[in-house]
């Protein structure tokens, strides 16, 4: 089980960046559903792409990028 407390310290600031991360795909995809028309049809594409997928594609982006970026939170003991 070595290194197993830096990839959990890893895996929950990537989760908790990720989650964060969703407060500006939502801003993005309301000025993009906004941008498109402002449909109230929720079946058509435009609310399904900027109302869904792009808050949801920005927490899954936003894990990628934070779980890239913390390697400095891994543990590395010599005993």
């Amino acid at each position: 089980m070595e290194g197993s407390w830096g990839d959990s310290m890893r895996f929950l600031r990537s989760l908790v960046i990720g989650l964060l991360s969703i407060f500006p795909g939502t801003i993005v995809g309301y000025l993009g559903w906004l941008a498109v028309g402002s449909s109230m049809d929720i079946y058509s594409l435009e609310v399904v792409f900027f109302c869904n997928l792009v808050p949801f594609g920005s927490v899954v982006l936003g894990f990628i990028w934070s779980w890239k970026n913390g390697e400095e939170y891994s543990v590395n003991y010599q005993g």
